[in-house]
């Protein structure tokens, strides 16, 4: 994650503003696209949304606001929720805003290959320890894009074990019972996931996107023949892109090698990286070579084996649909600061990058222990020492604390005094007063912190509040929402805990949105 051109982009920083297309906050002013979508991609959407369970609607003329993810075991991190949940709110508040149509699209990507990010998922349990849970199948799924990963028995124990560890309620049993229905009913690793977001989206008005669907890959050909034309042209554009985000002092998200090409190619049911060298493509490892005719031949034959990478996504994105604003995460938002050349070569408008919904889930007790503890989320992530005094600070209070802050406030006045009056005769004598000053203060403070340690009791209750706060809010001292996948809450909240959020969670501050539940 990129935190310094995120948090420059959201403050609206001028240095910054001429890799974006348009600000997020201007939504008066965004550009609306008006086309339709291929007729034959729109019903392959249609049919999807049917496969999996899904209950959206859609005419094929409307705007989109895009948003999406790759599968992950139980939906993955939380940050996925976020994302459908802030492209669905900004697409009802767009329509009412501009009086035209435009809906959702929650981009699954189901050609991607990365299964190890995508086969842990972890949940909080009943006794407030993080729980990590990991698909480990049989099959060697190297290399295999998640489309293709297969879904074996072993999900099963995955789903009982999330259901018995986590705390619940009398949701528990309907939502298992769907989730071993529906690992039943899927083919792959990505259809699962798919029919667990649908579930959970029911009735929202998303509207699900697998990037490995035929006709999608079909459709996308002609724009995937530009990234061939120029095999180099993308990776070159994202790089000096970088190198000036570099001179302005931020760290690039993306550095692509030289020889890298803008796509992938799925053989043998692997996708293979493609470099461009020597005038050749050269495919996998051990590489296979292929002249621009036979690579340009091979995808006017079979474009279902073509597949962007994470640069050139957007692009096939914004050909396949009139996508007003991209709901993203800090990494994409930078990384997206890299890609506005590449649109420009591509020849498509970039749409505006909007910044997804950050939330944190909590509870009226958890929301209690960190008033009695007085510690802020910044607190929770930060130096466990530290953390440990603040909170000691505010629970304890014995005799000889309370005659140590006593005195400390007369000793701060005499030495205050003591300085000033000292700085009266001269330089050095004021510099060493100072000095004496500050160390004083200094071992005053060792002193509290000694004392604040002696109650061994009341450290160790102390101790075990600050773990249950962190490892709820901020395990492992990350955020919530990149830790802990939505299972963890929803088999004691249940299906209702999606349209809470819809209708909770603010997108339009930017901040972090506690919600306690």
């Amino acid at each position: 994650m990129n935190d310094g051109i995120f948090h420059d982009y959201l403050a609206a920083n001028p240095q910054l503003t001429s890799f974006f297309a348009q600000s997020p906050a201007q939504r008066h002013d965004w550009n609306i696209p008006a086309r339709e979508w291929a007729p034959s991609l729109a019903q392959a959407i249609r049919q999807y949304q049917g496969r999996i369970g899904a209950s959206s609607a859609f005419r094929g003329d409307e705007a989109v606001i895009a948003t999406g993810q790759q599968p992950g075991l139980l939906t993955g991190p939380l940050y996925t929720i976020y994302k459908a949940i802030t492209a669905i709110r900004l697409a009802r508040e767009l329509t009412a805003l501009r009086n035209m149509p435009c809906v959702p699209v929650f981009w699954l990507a189901t050609d991607d290959h990365d299964f190890e990010e995508a086969r842990t998922a972890r949940v909080l349990n009943k006794n407030g320890q993080p729980l990590a849970l990991t698909y480990a199948p049989e099959a060697d799924v190297r290399g295999m894009p998640m489309h293709r990963v297969p879904v074996e028995s072993s999900l099963h124990a995955i789903i009982d074990r999330a259901a018995s560890e986590t705390r619940g309620s009398e949701f528990r049993h309907e939502i298992t019972a769907f989730l071993h229905e529906s690992l039943d009913a899927s083919d792959s690793f990505a259809d699962w996931t798919a029919r667990i977001m649908a579930r959970l989206f029911e009735g929202s008005g998303l509207v699900f996107f697998a990037a490995h669907l035929p006709e999608a890959r079909r459709a996308a050909a002609p724009i995937m023949e530009r990234a061939l034309q120029e095999p180099l042209a993308v990776a070159r554009l994202a790089n000096e892109a970088a190198r000036e985000l570099e001179a302005l002092g931020y760290e690039p998200q993306v550095r692509k090698h030289d020889h890298e090409c803008a796509f992938f190619i799925e053989t043998e049911g692997k996708r293979q990286k493609v470099v461009f060298a020597e005038n050749r493509f050269h495919v996998g490892s051990p590489p296979k070579t292929h002249t621009r005719e036979a690579m340009a031949a091979f995808l006017r034959a079979e474009p279902e084996c073509f597949s962007p990478n994470a640069l050139w996504r957007p692009i096939v994105q914004q050909h396949l649909f009139p996508v007003v604003a991209y709901v993203g995460g800090p990494g994409e938002i930078a990384y997206w600061a890299q890609l506005k050349p590449v649109f420009t070569f591509a020849e498509l408008p970039m749409p505006t990058v909007y910044p997804r919904a950050q939330a944190l889930l909590t509870t009226e007790k958890l929301s209690a222990l960190r008033e009695m503890c007085n510690v802020s989320l910044r607190d929770l992530m930060g130096p466990p020492d530290a953390l440990m005094e603040k909170a000691l600070r505010a629970s304890t209070e014995n005799d000889a604390i309370r005659r140590l802050r006593a005195h400390r406030k007369r000793i701060e006045e005499a030495l205050r005094g003591f300085a000033q009056d000292m700085g009266a005769s001269d330089r050095h004598a004021a510099e060493l007063a100072e000095k004496f000053e500050k160390t004083a203060l200094s071992r005053l403070d060792r002193l509290e912190r000694a004392l604040l340690m002696t109650d061994k009791a009341r450290v160790a209750t102390a101790r075990a509040r600050l773990e249950r706060l962190g490892n709820a809010l901020v395990p492992e001292r990350k955020p919530q929402e990149r830790a802990y996948c939505v299972a963890s809450f929803l088999f004691e909240y249940g299906w209702e805990l999606i349209p809470r959020l819809i209708e909770t969670l603010d997108i339009e501050s930017f901040h972090m949105n506690e919600v306690e539940l």
